[in-house]
């Protein structure tokens, strides 16, 4: 019993110094009341954010440590309906009545848009729609994503290799976006970049590839796989045959190929199998050269934890007719099952 009631004692002492801590960093931003000299960091307020809104933003920046210190300091300055949208540039070492203060007078007012890019999207699709929504011409874009300069470390994992035919596909996130009506193919790729880091990095991996690798695997799985519960499986699949040095074969990469990375394609022809492209995983072993489309987070996800199996095959289970697949650990077997 005296070592429970110590074990008690002592869960007690650290809520309490928990606490502590949690009301000492609260109070100490609630009060600060004088900005210091900090690192300048450019948000973005979308129209008709709320203060809580506009506190996670904050805090995504390392603007503040606190949101309920921000919400609570704005509830009582009477300025939350004061805030406006835009574009502002602020600094760390701001305290938050300085912020709420630019918040309310500074901003760029442009008009936005909202762009949104589906799952499975591939450079070449996204540019098509930027084009087609008035931004800017879709050669523009890919232009800006073949030669334009990002600083995100993950994009070091991209080899040097001419027969990628975009180096950014795959890193674009695929989201909805509010951007400005008058934005630049550069802001535009930033921004999804920008989001693509935070996403990837928010997933554990246990894979042991390499960023690349994983987000090219994610792209097939992406193109292959209608169902999340199925995603992590197909990537296992993956892994095995190239644990097996056997051609993946699949169609996904071949149709990114033959289609120009439109996949306005019906069905694979035979004749599509034996076309010459370092994206044709036919014919040529291993991974295709880069990715061919944009992945989202479960596709992401289950390339970065593929699911330990033994199986090799899969195919479209046409019974059921629900998006799912029938998996299989031989050739024989797979030929059984499409009977």
């Amino acid at each position: 019993m005296k070592a429970v009631k110590r074990i008690l004692i002592a869960v007690a002492i650290i809520i309490v110094l928990a606490a502590g801590a949690f009301v000492g960093l609260f109070l100490s931003e609630y009060l600060d009341t004088k900005s210091d000299d900090g690192t300048t960091v450019v948000v973005v307020v979308p129209e008709g954010a709320g203060g809580g809104q506009i506190a996670d933003i904050l805090k995504e920046n390392g603007l503040i440590r606190m949101k309920p210190a921000f919400k609570l300091r704005l509830s009582q300055s009477g300025n939350a309906s004061k805030l406006r949208s835009g574009t502002f540039e602020l600094h760390k070492g701001m305290c938050i009545d300085d912020i709420i203060q630019a918040l309310i007078t500074g901003g760029d007012q442009r008009p936005t848009v909202d762009i949104t890019i589906p799952e499975g999207f591939s450079i070449e699709m996204i540019a098509d729609r930027l084009e087609n929504m008035g931004l800017f011409t879709a050669q523009e874009f890919l232009d800006e994503a073949e030669n334009g300069e990002f600083d995100y470390d993950i994009l070091e994992s991209i080899p040097d290799d001419e027969n990628i035919k975009y180096r950014l596909q795959g890193f674009l996130f695929p989201s909805t976006y509010s951007v400005y009506a008058d934005a630049t193919p550069h802001e535009v790729i930033d921004m999804m970049l920008s989001e693509f880091v935070k996403r990837y990095e928010g997933i554990q991996s246990y894979s042991g590839l390499s960023p690349f690798e994983q987000v090219t695997i994610a792209s097939l799985i992406e193109r292959e796989s209608q169902r999340d519960d199925e995603r992590a499986k197909i990537a296992g699949v993956i892994v095995n045959r190239l644990t097996r040095n056997m051609p993946l074969q699949i169609d996904a990469a071949i149709i990114y190929a033959v289609s120009d990375g439109k996949y306005d394609m019906d069905r694979v022809l035979y004749s599509d199998l034996e076309v010459e492209s370092p994206y044709n995983v036919y014919k040529n072993p291993g991974l295709p050269v880069g990715p061919i489309c944009s992945p989202g987070e479960k596709s992401l996800e289950a390339a970065m934890n593929p699911e330990s199996h033994e199986y090799l095959f899969y195919h479209t289970d046409e019974t059921k007719n629900d998006g799912s697949h029938i998996f299989t650990k031989s050739y024989d077997e797979h030929l059984d099952t499409m009977n």
